[in-house]
């Protein structure tokens, strides 16, 4: 998305919608809208005065244009007190305007930021805060209907900073802005696309589509996962016509040392399950096409990277498979053989994910021995329950990377928190005729599934990220509800990266 900076006044604004935020308890001179209430003859000011609108967070004060070459709507949205605000509030505040203004099938719109009063650090987090909310509460995802005209997309998403803040600081914030509205947009419209219409083979098409400049991308097929001896990831795929194939993507640094650190990314890719024999019910079958929100994650990274060039190597790794019942596929009880040789018996075929995260995790730490790794999953619905749709449980063998993501995940709004993963619950995937099997049962479901992932990464430090809870149902203003992926971790990550380069 490109975004325009524009050097306007809040009067001299043209598109159809112009959003800006208010301070509970300041007038409109304060906030930088002084000329804008004038030439409106004071409608700000009055509705304050009033009580109808107090500046409380989230709270929208709806005026028409007072000119006819002016903005058609103006959103006067509240900020909450000033000594308050993080980011956050920011993105969530005009997140709540932006849904508006897709509600209303309007497509153009300018933003200004909060950002008189504040140091620059600051002025830059909330412009990119204010358009990040604006433009991802207007995100649809469209490509089946052929209605377009209910369903606009934003054409046009502008910026001022009304004389207060320096120009550089608003472009490098709304270049920012841009990458990741972008990145977050392409990981949703991954998770949202029919499972008919995503097979594995159909991924590694589209991921190769993102190779060029510093992005390079393998797809290892069937055969090639065979000579590896992938039995975990095989096993899942056994069921359906559509084989698995591992997605392996590059990022190079333009300039790299001795001293280049590499960081690795997988990202669960199920394409469809159905839970194979051990058959989920049609309900809980329904969604299933978002089983694959780990890997959207790994492509919207990918997506940003080749533009936002961090100093870090990074790879992705998409294990692709659909999770089907045919005569072929695997059993309950059979034992399988991973990458890293490990034997694993199967407790629950509905627990595919984590065998084929099992030996793309192993391969990533032999073959490319990253200094440090996150896995991305829609692993359980333990985690659901224990955290609801606003936070990703996180699990790690690593403080100062978990710390790391912790922080990323509070200045983005993706926030995480840690289960432990204590000795003791190693106990619960024990097998009696395999290395471990891939069930720990109900109790700490989401613990468990972590501690069968951490027999696959060995000493490398690594975070696995369980996005059950929030790859779907987003509970703010600018995450989509339902069936919509939220491209949840995408913003976190980019931070984190930027940070740990």
């Amino acid at each position: 998305m490109t975004i325009h900076v524009e050097d306007r006044s809040p009067q001299e604004v043209t598109t159809q919608v112009f959003i800006a935020g208010l301070f509970e308890g300041e007038k409109p001179s304060e906030g930088g809208l002084g000329r804008l209430d004038a030439s409106l003859a004071n409608r700000i000011e009055r509705a304050i005065a009033s009580g109808d609108f107090a500046g409380k967070k989230n709270q929208v004060l709806e005026l028409y244009g007072g000119t006819a070459d002016g903005p058609r709507f103006m959103m006067i949205v509240g900020l909450g007190k000033r000594e308050t605000i993080v980011a956050e509030h920011v993105r969530r505040c005009f997140g709540t305007a932006g849904r508006r203004v897709r509600n209303a099938r309007l497509n153009e719109i300018t933003v200004l930021p909060p950002v008189t009063g504040f140091d620059v650090d600051t002025q830059k987090q909330h412009i990119i805060a204010a358009l990040e909310g604006t433009a991802l509460a207007t995100y649809r995802y469209v490509r089946r209907s052929m209605d377009l005209d209910r369903y606009p997309m934003l054409k046009g998403l502008h910026v001022i900073g009304d004389g207060n803040v320096d120009k550089k600081v608003l472009n490098a914030a709304a270049k920012y802005a841009s990458i990741t509205i972008d990145a977050v947009t392409y990981a949703r419209d991954l998770v949202t696309t029919p499972a008919g219409d995503l097979y594995p083979e159909d991924y590694g098409k589209i991921a190769k589509e993102l190779a060029g400049g510093t992005i390079k991308v393998e797809v290892l097929d069937q055969k090639k996962l065979k000579a590896l001896k992938m039995g975990a990831l095989l096993a899942v795929g056994q069921g359906s016509t559509h084989p698995p194939v591992l997605i392996h993507l590059t990022y190079e640094p333009k300039r790299t040392s001795t001293k280049t650190k590499t960081f690795a990314i997988v990202g669960k890719g199920v394409t469809f399950d159905s839970g194979g024999l051990d058959i989920k019910s049609a309900g809980g079958m329904r969604d299933m096409k978002v089983d694959m929100g780990g890997s959207a994650t790994v492509m919207g990274v990918f997506k940003a990277l080749d533009r936002l060039q961090p100093k870090c190597r990074v790879h992705g790794f998409i294990p692709a498979v659909e999770n089907m019942t045919d005569g072929a596929a695997y059993h309950p009880g059979d034992v399988l053989t991973a990458y890293n040789k490990k034997t694993i018996e199967i407790d629950n075929t509905d627990a595919e994910g984590r065998l084929a995260l099992a030996d793309a995790l192993a391969y990533a730490v032999d073959k490319f021995k990253p200094d440090a790794m996150v896995d991305l999953a829609t692993l359980t619905g333990a985690v659901v329950i224990g955290l609801g749709h606003w936070v990703t449980g996180a699990m790690s063998n690593n403080d100062d990377l978990y710390n790391l993501l912790f922080e990323a995940g509070e200045a983005t709004g993706e926030r995480i928190w840690r289960l432990p993963m204590y000795s003791d619950y190693r106990q619960q995937i024990k097998s009696e005729i395999a290395d471990l099997k891939n069930t720990g049962g109900r109790p700490a479901g989401t613990i468990t599934a972590g501690k069968f992932l951490e027999e696959f990464v060995g000493d490398t430090p690594w975070t696995h990220l369980d996005i059950a809870g929030t790859a779907t149902d987003g509970p703010y203003s600018y995450t989509p509800h339902k069936e919509l992926g939220t491209g949840v971790a995408v913003r976190l990550l980019l931070e984190a990266l930027q940070r740990w380069a």
